[in-house]
């Protein structure tokens, strides 16, 4: 059977990890919660944000025990079964096909709002092209990806903080409803899932037991501290009902900013975060592929690894695929909800598959991942009733 080579280090772990999370959503998401739960967003926020730490933990304490490629697909097999994994594989598959044509579709609205789906065709097949030649390469972009992202975000932040028109103080509580919260927690969920995207790789990363944990969390708590960040202060700038039906919002409200003449900026780091994220997913989706392929669930073809290039290139030429045939037919919005459904179920599986371990198999205590798992069946509820 081929195997992948183990190249990636703790530092381009947590840069892989990043660019997986500071990406669509945070330039997206604040409008479709923005219109279901107007200023209250910041709490479903959170409460994603807390959903996020809980699957966090579960993927960190499964990948220490099983580095291997598949994710909870490989977890779901080892401890729960035959039928739990494929449920597990085919909600990965399914629910991050759906998050990249969302993605995509997101860039293109940024970049091209005549014709996005164009746009997002292109850098589906730019970044396939990219994947193309491994792990080592992609990580190498991400890198720069993310220190550029980083510092266009800062500069927004500042823009906003120092124009006269903004106020530190929101009325969080305003627009609070039950429906709202879970609505708007299941739409924010859909920005932190790449966390995740480590666990597909364990397979790829030395020393994984230990590098695994300690990159999945730090990667995570930067972006949660970003995200927060981003909505307080866009929020404190501009009214939710302006933005909740832009597929634009951040750049609505630099427009209104001190620095205004710079939103061009906010175009430019929705390039770059989008991009990031699908340099992560796309080869996070075929490593699912492989080790179902592997497992004879799929076309043997699927678990081709390139010699040279420590690529599975024929499962991300196959994903690229359903993704453009995707952002051909599919809303950008529905498509967020749509992925945020089937993510979390893949999630529940993955607290599932911690819960069921044995005590001295666990880094963490099982109340965060029957934390993890209650979320996430309460969300996916929520996603049903009101979507």
């Amino acid at each position: 059977m081929e195997k992948f080579s183990r190249t990636l280090t703790l530092r381009s772990s947590v840069f892989l990890g990043l660019s997986s999370m500071i990406g669509a959503g945070l330039f997206l998401n604040i409008a479709p919660t923005a219109k279901v739960a107007s200023y209250s967003l910041v709490l479903g926020l959170l409460m994603a944000s807390a959903v996020a730490f809980s699957n966090a933990s579960s993927s960190a304490q499964l990948a220490r025990n099983y580095p291997q490629t598949g994710g909870t697909y490989l977890y779901a097999k080892n401890v729960l079964g035959k039928i739990p994994s494929l449920i597990a594989g085919y909600s990965f598959i399914v629910g991050k096909s759906i998050s990249c044509i969302a993605i995509g579709l997101t860039l293109g609205n940024y970049i091209s709002p005549a014709y996005p789906k164009y746009s997002a065709v292109a850098a589906v097949l730019l970044v396939t092209m990219i994947s193309f030649f491994g792990l080592t390469k992609t990580v190498s972009v991400a890198k720069w990806f993310v220190y550029s992202l980083v510092g266009i975000i800062f500069f927004y932040i500042i823009s906003i903080t120092a124009s006269e028109n903004f106020s530190i103080q929101i009325p969080i509580t305003s627009g609070l409803t039950l429906d709202g919260f879970l609505l708007s927690s299941s739409i924010w969920f859909f920005a932190f899932t790449g966390y995740s995207r480590l666990a597909t790789f364990g397979e790829e990363i030395k020393n994984p037991e230990e590098i695994i944990p300690k990159a999945i969390l730090t990667g995570l708590g930067l972006t949660v501290l970003i995200y927060v960040g981003v909505a307080w202060v866009t929020l404190g700038i501009i009214n939710p009902q302006i933005i909740e039906n832009s597929l634009t919002p951040l750049k609505v409200a630099f427009d209104v900013s001190r620095f205004s003449d710079f939103s061009f900026l906010i175009t430019i780091g929705s390039t770059i975060a989008t991009g990031s994220v699908l340099l992560a997913l796309v080869p996070g989706i075929s490593r699912i592929l492989v080790a179902m392929s592997r497992d004879s669930y799929l076309p043997s073809v699927f678990k081709t690894i390139h010699k040279k290039f420590n690529s599975a290139y024929v499962s991300e030429i196959f994903t690229a695929g359903i993704i453009i045939i995707g952002i051909l037919f599919i809303d950008v919005i529905n498509a967020v909800k749509l992925s945020s459904f089937f993510i979390l179920i893949y999630y529940s599986l993955t607290n599932l598959s911690v819960i069921k371990l044995e005590k001295n198999e666990r880094l963490y205590s099982s109340l965060y991942a029957y934390f993890g798992l209650i979320s996430c069946v309460s969300l996916s509820f929520g996603l049903l009733i009101y979507f």
